[in-house]
């Protein structure tokens, strides 16, 4: 039997949406550089909530753990917090939710309105297996982030003194016609108590992705914008850049303009480096989707020949080079060095098409194999879509986030959190 029989049957599609499909080339560790070299210590933040839930989590945790030995975890706790927080601002307007929440798909499950508990409500299958805990867990850290917590583990964190303050900023909050704490209503809803009907309106407010505190938003900005560093110094740069508009400007013909304008060449060029290390890979993928749909219709895998002479695939090719000889132009300009992504720039600018289709497949194994001179389909194999035909793949944080595709290198996600933080009076 040969060794593309074995790649013949693709799993069920049941199968396929249940795991996630990497499409970063493994050029992983090149796409967080670039992201961190444009807005340092941010992480996927993008609206202030996303850090007063974690600090919450971990300040409430300290105070069950005075009550037992069997506490439970920051984790459990936090995507406790956060998905009562979606599900109730879920339900203001299920037809239009808010952009900012998570767990649609598995609320939109609970037709009857059953699932409150603590218990229930934070399980994967209630919730969302990538949650905003994830996307916070680097910027609330000390080393690499806005310096709220120090640690390596999300559970094993510590406070620091700004990031215990946010967390009573937050869980300070009267609810209820009685006035009591979020953190007292909180404690309770974790010990047992799962009544939610007739809730008030400030319990909503009180944990709500879109009603940080003016004490909160003022939290942040201090950390965002405030502190004595070298990364807080590139985000002010940068925020003066962006500015505070509705719509986040463009990036190449005002932000960058502007930083030059400004005498900030340096951090110019990195940024125009940045984004044309997205392009190259926006090509590379948009090189993929012909080879996949070629694939799908091969039985049994399709000739490596045949597909080095498919024209769509060679022109798609064709643009990966030209964007691949670009970045390293401006990876030049602007003195970045990073090895992996000029090693797959430099691998792609030189070989010939068959072999550029070799480079795609060994760096997409899930999705694609080789086989006897043939391109097959690999265990996760899936047709895949063109840059502008990009699709969610997981109902996660990085669906709904303003830097989805990745290509703003965070710039879109900086420019949602400094509108976020800079609003007064919300509440």
């Amino acid at each position: 039997m040969s060794d593309a029989a074995t790649y013949w049957f693709s799993p069920a599609p049941s199968e396929v949406m249940s795991s996630r499909v990497s499409l970063d080339f493994d050029l992983r560790t090149a796409d967080l550089y670039f992201r961190e070299l444009v807005v340092p210590e941010l992480g996927r933040i993008w609206f202030a909530r996303q850090l007063s839930w974690p600090l919450a989590a971990l300040a409430l945790h300290e105070e069950l753990a005075t009550h037992g030995s069997n506490a439970l975890k920051p984790t459990a706790i936090c995507h406790g917090i956060e998905a009562l927080a979606c599900k109730l601002e879920y339900l203001v307007d299920p037809r239009d939710p808010s952009p900012r929440i998570l767990g649609r798909r598995a609320f939109g499950r609970d037709a009857e309105r059953e699932v409150w508990s603590s218990h229930r409500l934070r399980q994967a299958t209630n919730y969302v297996r990538n949650t905003h805990r994830q996307a916070a867990a680097r910027a609330i850290r000390v080393d690499g982030g806005l310096g709220f917590a120090s640690g390596s583990r999300f559970d094993l964190l510590d406070l620091e003194p700004v990031g215990r303050a946010l967390a009573r900023a937050f869980l300070e909050q009267r609810v209820g016609q009685g006035g009591t704490s979020l953190r007292k209503w909180l404690l309770r809803w974790f010990d047992g108590d799962k009544e939610i009907s007739g809730l008030p309106k400030t319990l909503l407010k009180a944990l709500s992705p879109e009603h940080a505190t003016d004490e909160e938003r003022a939290q942040v900005r201090s950390r965002l914008l405030g502190t004595s560093t070298a990364a807080c110094e590139k985000r002010q740069r940068l925020a003066r850049a962006i500015g505070r508009a509705a719509d986040i400007p463009d990036i190449e013909s005002t932000v960058v303009a502007r930083l030059r304008e400004n005498g900030h060449r340096e951090q110019a060029d990195e940024v125009i480096a940045a984004r044309a290390f997205g392009a190259v890979l926006d090509r590379a993928r948009d090189a993929l989707a012909p080879l996949t749909r070629a694939v799908e219709s091969g039985r049994g895998g399709v000739k490596l020949a045949i597909l080095a002479n498919d024209g769509a695939l060679k022109k798609a090719i064709k643009d990966l080079r030209a964007a691949a000889k670009k970045f390293l132009e401006k990876a030049d300009a602007a003195n970045v060095k990073e090895t992996t992504s000029r090693t797959f720039a430099n691998d792609v600018g030189a070989t010939d098409d068959a072999e550029a289709i070799r480079l795609l497949v060994r760096r997409t194994d899930e999705i694609l194999g080789l086989a006897d001179g043939s391109v097959v389909r690999g265990p996760l194999f899936r047709v895949v879509g063109s840059t502008d035909e990009v699709s969610d793949l997981e109902d996660g944080a990085a669906s709904i986030e303003p830097d989805r595709t990745g290509r703003t290198f965070r710039i879109a996600n900086f420019h949602s959190l400094l509108r976020d933080v800079d609003q007064r009076g919300a509440r």
